[in-house]
């Protein structure tokens, strides 16, 4: 169901959250073509911490169900992939394998930049029947990596989120994913997916973007598709992708999409992110204005904007950012600090890895990249759109939980923070 328009919004970056509401009749053939769109919030819990919320399914259970239910195709977008004996990813790996044992065809698209973290899996993933892997060389196409983490299930079910294929972003780390039924959003995906999997197979983006678009159902942000949450609330959703230059020109970009969800922001913008700087870090240097107007311009109006990231933000020059926005009236920033396992420290876990957003108490976004220009200009990144009650006020219960709980430590513009170090 692409549209004539899409080209337009895409490169000129017209979002359309804020008017969601506003097509409900437009998605109702989409509606009624799946028999039971779904959509679920998902949550992965540090072990001995106060995270979970309460009714929200954890990330393995979800990821295992939809492997296990396959009946066709199972397609996976991951940056890397990471398993140790024992931990909660080896049954993941195992559910992969069972299932092309079983005749589903599996392909798995991965970074090439992060292979010597990746190679044990892949090396046992190749000699399988139905097995099928690219490596895509994100960092001579654009200058970025593939830091997108979406699985796509039979063309009808998707998960994306903040979750790698690592057992320590199920076990050890804070996320937040979504669990998506519906074949227009899933057609978003593949139309992505298929991209990447081209360009991995050696495919130049000029070959890539003078593709005609695949004759395949997609949702964007002009045809969002409709959908049912657990309370059984019909919710409006729609994907969005980055970059532009390596995706098709019928999908829908994440900037300005976000600009546009900050923009319609009435009362509260809710935000939390790994990182967030409007001071270009890789690639050229420089002032990236996009989100960082926005969130100013959003706090100019009255407009409450509440900021966490993680302690890993705290390195110069972001620090000093971070104190820019904590300086203006109507925003507030602080940096969570997840203690440290009792098992001893574990690196480059125990961190809040989310990326989500919640404007007001009717619109969220769940995405898989951290708020600096590159993730919206030379990585692959995705991300869902919903305009609901009840997501949100779900997102809002997590975001209160961490925003008032023990971890978290007010960013003051005189102060000084110590940075960390992950690994």
């Amino acid at each position: 169901m692409a549209e004539t328009s899409s080209t337009f919004r895409f490169r000129n970056g017209v979002g359309l959250l804020a008017l969601l509401a506003s097509f409900s009749l437009s998605v109702h053939a989409a509606w009624a073509e799946s028999a039971a769109p779904t959509f679920r919030i998902v949550e992965s819990v540090p072990e001995e911490s106060i995270y979970g919320e309460p009714g929200v399914p954890r990330t393995q259970p979800v990821w295992l169900d939809m492997i296990r239910h396959a009946r066709h195709t199972i397609d996976v977008a991951q940056f890397y992939i990471a398993d140790k004996p024992g931990r909660a990813m080896s049954a993941v790996i195992e559910a992969l394998i069972e299932r092309a044992d079983a005749g589903i065809q599996v392909r798995l698209v991965v970074d090439d930049s992060f292979l010597k973290e990746t190679a044990p899996v892949l090396e046992r993933l190749k000699p399988i029947h139905n097995i099928q892997i690219e490596t895509l060389p994100t960092q001579r196409l654009t200058g970025g990596v593939l830091h997108a983490k979406f699985m796509i299930i039979d063309g009808r079910q998707v998960f994306v989120g903040s979750q790698n294929w690592d057992w320590r972003a199920l076990e050890e780390i804070h996320e937040i994913g979504a669990a998506i039924e519906d074949t227009a959003i899933a057609g978003s995906f593949e139309s992505a997916f298929d991209t990447l999997w081209a360009l991995g197979g050696g495919r130049t983006l000029p070959q890539m973007r003078m593709q005609p678009p695949a004759e395949r159902p997609i949702a964007t942000g002009f045809a969002p598709a409709m959908l049912r949450e657990p309370g059984g609330e019909s919710v409006i959703a729609f994907p969005a992708f980055s970059p532009p230059m390596m995706m098709p020109t019928t999908l829908t970009a994440e900037e300005p999409s976000l600009v546009t969800m900050i923009h319609a922001a009435r009362h509260v913008f809710r935000l939390q992110v790994l990182t967030l700087n409007a001071l270009k870090h890789y690639g050229p240097k420089g002032y990236w204005p996009a989100l960082d107007t926005a969130l100013r311009d959003a706090a100019a109006r009255g407009v409450s904007v509440q900021i966490i990231v993680s302690n890993w933000a705290l390195n110069e020059p972001m620090q000093s950012y971070l104190k820019s926005l904590a300086a203006m009236p109507n925003i507030e920033v602080k940096f969570s600090t997840v203690p440290q396992a009792s098992s001893g420290f574990i690196p480059f876990a125990r961190v809040e890895h989310c990326k989500y957003a919640v404007a007001d108490d009717d619109a969220i976004f769940i995405g898989t990249g951290n708020w600096e220009w590159s993730y919206f200009n030379t990585t692959v990144d995705a991300s869902i759109f919903v305009h609901g009650h009840n997501p949100a006020a779900t997102l809002n219960r997590i975001f209160t939980r961490d925003w008032t709980g023990p971890y978290v430590t007010a960013i003051a513009p005189g102060a000084h923070y110590t940075p960390v170090k992950p690994g």
